[in-house]
C-alpha cells in the first residue's frame, strides 16, 4: 500500500514520519530476545578486517544484521516499505545497521545531519529524491529525560546556515512520547541529535540506513557474504550495493 497524502505531506513538511505502534508486542518481544543474543558479540571477531572498525559506532554492535542475520526483517517490514519507496524508490538499497544503546548517563550527542540540505525538501517534478532516508525502530518505552530523540523539523529543506554547537536550537522537537514498538523514518538531510540521558532507563533501538538504488553501503558496513546467502531474495536485494562504497550525490 503507497504512503497516505497525509504521510506524504508531513514527511515533506517535517522531513520525518513517527509510525505509533507499527511493531506488534509479539515483534518486539522477537527483536528484544534477539538484541539479548546480539548485545555481547565480539564485534571484532565480527569484522575479521580491522579497517572496519574506525568507522563503526559499536555501541554496542555495528552490522547487527551480519551478527544476526533474522535481523534483515527490519530491511523490508511492511510498516515502513511504503515511505522508503516513497522517498527512495522502489529498489532502494540499505547503507548501514546499528544495534544502538543509549546508555543511562549518556552526557548527549550534537547536532548534524547526514546530507546536506535540499531547497525543495528533495522533491523534484512532485516526487521524492532523497539520497539518504534512516529508521529507527523503537524496542523501548522513551519519556522525557531519558536520552530521547530530536529534530529540527524543516531543517532538510534549510536555506541558512544555525550554529549546530549549541544545544538550545530552535524549533526542535524532542520524541518523549515513544512507546516500544513505535517507527521513526527520518530524511537525513533533517538536522538531528540524541539528547542526554540522566535516568537510569537504556534505550534500545535499532538502526537501519537506507539509500536510492545507486548507494554504496558506509565504509565499514558492506554485508558479509555469508549474511547475503541467509536472508531472502528482496532482502539480498536491498542489502547488495548499488555501488562500492557511499558518496552523496550531487543533486540540482
Amino acid at each position: 500500500m503507497p504512503l497516505n497524502a497525509d504521510d506524504l505531506f508531513m514527511f515533506d513538511t517535517l522531513g520525518y514520519l513517527h509510525l505509533r505502534g507499527a511493531l506488534s508486542a509479539d515483534e518486539v518481544g522477537e527483536l528484544l530476545t534477539l538484541v539479548e543474543q546480539t548485545r555481547t558479540v565480539d564485534v571484532r571477531q565480527l569484522n575479521a578486517d580491522d579497517t572496519r572498525l574506525p568507522h563503526q559506532l559499536n555501541r554496542p554492535v555495528s552490522r547487527m544484521i551480519d551478527a544476526e542475520p533474522r535481523f534483515a526483517q527490519l530491511l523490508d517490514h511492511p510498516a515502513v516499505v511504503p515511505a522508503l519507496e516513497a522517498s527512495l524508490g522502489a529498489d532502494y538499497r540499505h547503507i548501514d545497521n546499528d544495534l544502538y544503546f543509549t546508555v543511562p548517563g549518556f552526557a548527549g550527542g550534537r547536532w548534524h545531519r547526514g546530507v546536506r540540505a535540499h531547497p525543495t525538501g528533495h522533491v523534484v517534478d512532485g516526487a521524492f529524491i532523497c539520497p539518504m532516508v534512516k529508521v529507527f525502530y523503537c524496542l523501548t518505552d522513551v519519556g522525557p529525560g531519558q536520552g530521547e530523540f530530536a529534530v529540527l523539523p524543516g531543517s532538510h529543506k534549510s536555506n541558512f546556515e544555525v550554529d549546530q554547537q549549541r544545544l538550545d536550537l530552535p524549533g526542535q522537537h524532542c520524541f518523549d512520547d515513544v512507546r516500544a514498538g513505535d517507527v521513526i523514518i527520518f530524511n537525513e538531510a533533517l538536522i538531528h541529535n540524541g539528547r542526554p540521558n540522566p535516568s537510569d532507563r537504556l534505550r534500545i533501538t535499532l538502526i537501519v540506513n537506507f539509500g536510492r538504488a545507486d548507494a554504496g553501503p558506509w565504509p565499514g558496513y558492506e554485508p558479509a557474504p555469508a549474511t547475503l546467502a541467509a536472508v531472502s531474495e528482496r532482502q539480498r536485494r536491498i542489502l547488495t550495493p548499488g555501488a562500492p562504497v557511499w558518496r552523496e550525490p550531487v543533486l540540482a
